[in-house]
């Protein structure tokens, strides 16, 4: 063999090598993408501000991810959007004093912790999971109020402004395992913004010239209700406990077996084993 040859040969032994080791490094998963999890979330919200006697409830949406931290506490991010609403009555009377609606995004940070797990065990195949939620961010708000019948003009923009404030959530879920990679969640929030204009005024006032002018409650409220589906992307580094491996190995042979591929699989195995 010539020099050349041995030259040419030993190339491309290295770059099969090299290409072996770039393969390999494309398969293998980002570690910080274990125990990570994304999901859709819709609902409704509920809105208790100042002076909101009616129509309370309106429409929020959006997704959350979380990647867990520990057997029982994960690290969460949440972003929501969605319209808020309400009316007032007129004191003594059914009649319609001023109305609002706005629309909103949320930001918010945070973690939950499953109680569960620590309390029984880790088990990633658990039906029914419950979990308490805790965050802080900020909601970003663009507001109009108006006055109805009973009100100083009827039909006129009150107020109209938009503007950022931090809040604090905090509030209970439950998640239901599907199968490896899906889980269906319920969640109920309540968030606390640091404003009083949400729904449009801080203040009202009364009197034949409005010389009475009255402050209302610091901070508005609202709850949010969301169901919605989590994605897993990558499983968790944390392994299930000892005595959930059979459980969880039953469990798991069910769903696989759930499918109509997957029966059919196993009568044509049965056929060649008794053919055999």
């Amino acid at each position: 063999m010539t020099s050349s040859s041995k030259y040419i040969l030993f190339s491309l032994i290295c770059l099969s090598i090299l290409t072996l080791n770039v393969n390999a490094q494309r398969r293998r998963k980002p570690t910080f993408l274990e125990g990570t999890t994304v999901g859709p979330r819709a609902g409704i919200n509920l809105f208790y501000g100042d002076l909101v006697d009616q129509s309370k409830s309106s429409y929020s949406f959006g997704g959350v991810a979380e990647k867990e931290l520990s057997k029982y506490i994960s690290a969460r991010i949440q972003l929501m959007a969605g319209q808020m609403k309400g009316e007032q009555v007129y004191e003594g009377t059914d009649g319609l004093y001023a109305y609002f609606k706005n629309f909103y995004t949320e930001l918010s940070i945070g973690a939950t912790f499953k109680p569960l797990n620590l309390m029984l065990g880790y088990y990633k195949q658990r039906s029914f999971n419950p979990y308490v939620i805790g965050q802080f961010g900020i909601i970003q708000y663009s507001t109009k109020e108006w006055y109805g019948e009973y009100g100083y003009i009827p039909n006129t923009l009150r107020h109209q402004l938009s503007g950022i404030s931090p809040i604090v959530t905090g509030g209970f879920g439950l998640s239901y395992w599907v199968n490896s990679r899906i889980s269906v969640n319920t969640e109920i929030l309540g968030t606390l913004p640091f404003t009083d204009l949400l729904d449009g005024h801080k203040e009202w006032v009364s009197g034949s010239n409005g010389e009475i002018v009255y402050q209302t409650e610091a901070n508005d409220f609202y709850y949010t209700a969301m169901v919605g589906i989590t994605f897993l992307i990558d499983d968790s580094k944390w392994k299930n406990e000892p005595k959930y491996n059979r459980k969880a190995y039953l469990k798991t042979r069910k769903q696989y077996s759930r499918g109509g591929s997957s029966r059919k699989n196993q009568k044509a195995i049965k056929r060649k084993r008794r053919k055999r």
